[in-house]
């Protein structure tokens, strides 16, 4: 993963304007004690924790004077188990499955907004705020190309209805197991119209595909190689994996038009000890400086759009949700594949069954 040098770092007066806003809402006494206090921050590993050590956890320990304790990966059962049995051990984990659950206020803290700034609430797009998590950063499932199959110069689907189309753009293909939003608008349902979620369109369309799909995969790295070793024509995939494979070479291109965004969020939660610091970071990491910071060194998208005045350009361009690429875009719905369905099990759990089924039939 390519690193982008750091044009970000919030200056010392955006740093004590930070600090005194925070002492307005939590007081003094309540700094000093969090300055004592050791947040456990839980997420993913790898180049991933890389970057968010240096773009986050390092700055935001700087700044408050609150250590953190770093854990990966996290994992929701494990924190329904940590609150069921009163023995909270994380602090904030970047997850959002529990957030959107309808039992949420057994295991998560509802977010204080207040903790927040301005400047920041103003900017996080909707998707962004809800009750019980705060958004993270965004990546996209986009469609994908081998340039060998389908080089620059030559008409590419532009949709997923000419996706769906292999008369006039033949060759195998790949989709992501249980897709059913693209196949929704292959179907012509316009992409603000795809909630609820209509299962028995969703795989008639399925139906017209499938003999074209070489393979339905579940694995983020299998489209890139899918693509490269020219097993397929085109797939979906995920944006920041097609964008570090055409840094290194590869024979692959990726296009936004009906891309879909899916928002990562942190929760805290229910019972942690430190609540009052817990806010404090899920309210730092949210700011424009420090999710610039962040996407800076990762391809995948700030979810506060003023993080954009502090990007370079150059990687703006490859990243979801920039200007020019977000609206041709649309979000997945946790808080839908969460819901309740009227048979009694979630919408994702239908969804799995209904899967299971088509695949064997």
């Amino acid at each position: 993963m390519r690193c982008y040098s750091n044009s970000s770092r919030p200056t010392r007066r955006q740093a004590l304007i930070g600090l005194s806003g925070a002492a307005l809402v939590l007081g003094a006494p309540s700094i000093l004690r969090a300055q004592e206090s050791t947040l456990v921050v839980v997420s993913g590993g790898g180049s991933y924790e890389e970057a968010f050590r240096k773009a986050v956890v390092d700055p935001f320990q700087s700044e408050t004077g609150i250590k953190v304790t770093y854990v990966s990966p996290a994992d929701a059962a494990k924190l329904k188990a940590q609150v069921d049995s009163s023995n909270v051990q994380w602090d904030v984990v970047e997850i959002s499955g529990p957030a959107f659950r309808s039992d949420a206020d057994k295991y998560v803290e509802e977010i204080d907004y207040a903790a927040f700034d301005k400047e920041t609430l103003d900017n996080l797009v909707p998707e962004a705020k809800t009750k019980y998590a705060v958004g993270s950063y965004v990546f996209s499932t986009v469609m994908a190309f081998s340039t060998a199959d389908y080089p620059a110069d030559k008409p590419r689907p532009r949709s997923w209805t000419e996706f769906w189309d292999v008369s006039a753009f033949p060759g195998p293909r790949s989709l992501r197991e249980r897709t059913v939003e693209f196949a929704l608008l292959a179907a012509g349902i316009p992409k603000d119209k795809l909630y609820p979620i209509d299962f028995d369109q969703a795989f008639a369309s399925l139906d017209r595909i499938k003999p074209h799909i070489t393979k339905f995969w579940s694995v983020g790295a299998e489209p890139g190689q899918l693509l490269s070793d020219r097993q397929v024509a085109m797939s979906s995939a995920w944006n920041g994996r097609m964008q570090i494979l055409q840094e290194q070479g590869a024979g692959v291109d990726y296009q936004w038009n009906e891309g879909m965004l899916s928002p990562l969020h942190w929760v805290v939660p229910k019972g942690t000890k430190n609540r009052a610091a817990a806010m404090r970071f899920v309210a730092y990491q949210a700011t424009a400086q420090a999710q610039a910071r962040l996407n800076n060194l990762i391809f995948y998208g700030p979810l506060n759009r003023a993080a954009f005045n502090y990007i370079e350009p150059s990687v703006a361009a490859k990243l979801p949700t920039a200007p020019e690429n977000i609206d041709k875009q649309f979000f997945y719905d946790p808080a839908y594949w969460e819901a309740q369905s009227s048979s009694g099990k979630t919408n994702t759990e239908v969804l799995v069954e209904r899967w299971t089924q088509w695949v064997a039939s």
